[in-house]
């Protein structure tokens, strides 16, 4: 089934359309309406709708103008444009607005069922190209060319010697280069569907990687890559303002690909860099970022700096098991931590070193532990930390025992940082709500204004501030304009054109028609019910 949103002013004719004909017949469920183009745009983001079905003409924002906004951030919606004028103006900008099918009013129920009927073709023939195994196998043999993917490999692992960077790029490399750069690394998750076979994820991640070639195919200077599983891209950028549009791109196609794959997904977008060489360094906060998907929203892009401690650090050089450690202390639970110190001294044991090769080993993973309570500011009591792990080496009777109590030095740092990101967190929420107080009566206000105060992105802000308050952006800010309407209703003269400019409303009939929306009455009958 596809989800079809219907959008006009009048009730009578929303009602009309959605009764015409049988939806779920042709394949379709009508799961939203709105009566405007500004709400039909909010409803749009929440739902996701296939198909949106608009009027032109409509108050506070008409129906070519919302159906450009709504392509700008949802390119794969499919828009029919109807309308009572025969106009060529409308059906030009229609056209040039990639809608699907132009219709006049009065609607017909038969001319209605053919419009429906194409557009759920096309739909399908999306989707099959998608999920088709020929299809997807034929993308798969077609892949990219063999050096140049090994070149940006090589890159990202760190495994191409700085001193011959230049001269491979020659080769293998026209067009990376740039003054920053910046790796990104979307993930599909499996953790939910054990039906999915090998093949199957094989071939997911192909259509992944096509799907994010052709998405970012307007942008010369990202380069798409299938890695181990995985899709990898590469940006670059000639200004360092280009890395906010970078993260928005992945972030749109993770939106898609969960709509067109029908598998989850998540960027990990890592920190910018300003050569070739540091391309393993963003590499490996790309996946950084990635793994905090288990603590937040999938299918949205993730920046490491959104997530870590600024200028936090990316331990490059040690073992894989010490580096699960830290992984666990940071978003880990607490057994998957306690299994991965086990696997760490185990480890240990079964190599046989000797003892002072023991002990080093040990006393080296303490102290990227205390470094990375470092990085979020934690005072771990370091200098008895480090005195009472001297002694205990230089007098070790069992391994277990260091163990143990390397176990609780973790656990500590583990509760420490955790109390850290909920403060930190709760302390933007306040920031937050500081900003949107200071600035609700400006009509301007927006969710990317308020993030570039806060410095983050507005897809990881959106998702920790709705987690924490239960409301959107805009829900909030609405509530905090409504209550000073009411206020100022109840406590003084004002006209309500006056009120709404007071606020942050330029449209007066909007003001009326949010808060008619919310009280059930407009702000004139309220005050007149108030006075008496």
């Amino acid at each position: 089934m596809y989800n079809v949103m219907l959008v006009d002013d009048e009730e009578e004719v929303r009602l009309a359309i959605e009764k015409k004909i049988n939806w779920q017949e042709l394949g379709f469920n009508v799961v939203a309406t709105a009566e405007n183009g500004q709400d039909a745009l909010e409803r749009a983001l929440e739902t996701q709708p296939d198909v949106v079905m608009t009027d032109v003409n409509m108050p506070f924002m008409n129906g070519l103008e919302f159906s450009k906004q709504l392509k700008a951030q949802l390119p794969a919606t499919k828009v029919v444009i109807f309308s009572g004028y025969d106009e060529f103006d409308y059906a030009k900008e229609a056209i040039e607005l990639s809608a699907e099918e132009y219709i006049l009013k009065p609607i017909d129920a038969d001319e209605l069922y053919q419009v429906f009927a194409r557009i759920k073709v096309r739909l399908d023939d999306e989707v099959d190209k998608r999920r088709n195994m020929e299809t997807l196998e034929k993308y798969y043999q077609e892949s990219f060319p063999f050096f140049r993917e090994q070149f940006l490999i090589g890159l990202i692992e760190g495994h191409i010697e700085p001193d011959r960077i230049n001269e491979i790029a020659a080769d293998y490399g026209q067009g990376i280069e740039g003054n920053f750069y910046a790796v990104g690394i979307i993930k599909l998750s499996f953790e939910n569907q054990n039906e999915i076979n090998n093949d199957t994820r094989r071939l997911l991640c192909v259509s992944l990687n096509q799907l994010a070639k052709e998405r970012l195919a307007g942008h010369a200077n990202y380069y798409c890559l299938n890695y181990l599983g995985n899709v990898i891209v590469l940006g670059c950028f000639e200004r360092a303002e280009e890395y906010d549009e970078f993260v928005t791109d992945l972030d749109r196609i993770c939106k898609l690909s969960a709509k067109l794959l029908q598998t989850n997904t998540t960027a990990g977008v890592g920190g910018m860099v300003t050569e070739l060489k540091d391309l393993f360094s963003s590499f490996k906060s790309a996946r950084e970022a990635a793994a905090y998907r288990i603590l937040l929203d999938e299918n949205q892009a993730i920046p490491i700096g959104d997530v870590e401690p600024k200028g936090a650090h990316i331990n490059l050089f040690e073992t894989d098991n010490v580096n699960q450690i830290l992984k666990q202390i940071k978003i880990g639970s607490p057994e998957e931590l306690k299994g991965s110190i086990h696997e760490f001294f185990s480890n240990l044991h079964q190599k046989g070193v000797a003892l002072y090769q023991l002990k080093l080993s040990i006393l080296e993973a303490y102290f990227e532990i205390i470094k990375l309570a470092r990085t979020y500011d934690i005072n771990s009591e370091d200098e008895k930390g480090d005195k009472d792990i001297l002694e205990l080496l230089e007098k070790v009777e069992s391994l277990d025992m260091v163990e143990k109590w390397f176990e609780d030095r973790c656990f500590k740092v583990k509760d420490m940082v955790n109390k850290t990101r909920l403060d930190s967190t709760g302390l933007m929420i306040e920031k937050a709500k500081g900003f949107i107080a200071e600035h609700f009566t400006e009509s301007d206000i927006s969710v990317e204004s308020l993030c570039t105060y806060l410095n983050v992105s507005p897809n990881y802000f959106s998702s920790v501030f709705k987690k924490n308050t239960g409301l959107s952006f805009v829900s909030y800010l609405t509530d905090i304009r409504l209550k000073k309407a009411v206020e100022l209703l109840e406590n003084t003269d004002e006209k309500a054109y006056m009120i709404a400019g007071m606020i942050g409303y330029e449209e007066p009939n909007y003001f009326s028609y949010v808060f008619k929306k919310a009280y059930g009455i407009s702000p004139s009958k309220y005050r007149q019910q108030r006075g008496n």
